[in-house]
């Protein structure tokens, strides 16, 4: 690539910086219900929040394996509308006190009082996903996982094999590169 036609680097913009300082101090994002006036704050969701939304899937996956083929295709949607206005319910209250005493009214307010369906709670349940805390909880079971004791340990020659081994296949691939071209 010519010199010319190399991008040039430039710094993230002001929109690009907001965005980014917003999500390293737990800023919350407000997002509406769709063709209501109603807002709520979202931040990032917590242990006992997606303990409490695995719960509810696995709950819900347990009663589709129960039933039979032949059942209601409306009651499937109605089904699936109460499982949306519990995980919005859910990601909206923020803590363990306020899911352990307001979930069970929230949710049924969307549902029998307001009934929202999957639609108009579409944009809760897209920020409350991306709002999971997984790179964090990836990089700490890779930490924990290498800190254990019970994991076999290599010889010193077995460690010398597999890197002839890995040195080997790295010849062999630039052999085959520089035959190719």
């Amino acid at each position: 690539m010519k010199k010319e036609e190399e991008e040039k680097i430039e710094q993230p913009s002001i929109d690009a910086q907001q965005i980014y300082l917003s999500l390293i101090s737990n800023d919350a994002e407000e997002v509406g219900i769709l063709r209501t006036k109603k807002k709520y704050k979202i931040r990032w969701l917590k242990n006992g929040q997606l303990e409490k939304l695995s719960r509810l899937l696995l709950h819900k996956k347990t009663i589709d394996e129960t039933t039979t083929t032949g059942s209601d295709v409306m009651d499937a949607i109605l089904e699936d509308n109460k499982l949306a206005c519990k995980a919005a319910a859910i990601i909206i209250l923020d803590g363990y006190w306020k899911i352990k005493f307001r979930y069970w009214w929230l949710w049924r307010w969307f549902y029998y009082v307001r009934q929202y369906d999957n639609i108009q709670l579409h944009d809760i349940l897209e920020v409350g996903k991306k709002k999971v805390p997984l790179n964090q909880f990836y990089a700490t079971i890779m930490s924990l996982t290498e800190a254990k004791d019970s994991l076999m340990r290599m010889r010193a020659k077995e460690v010398e094999t597999t890197l002839r081994g890995l040195n080997m296949a790295v010849h062999s691939q630039t052999e085959n590169n520089d035959s190719g071209s």
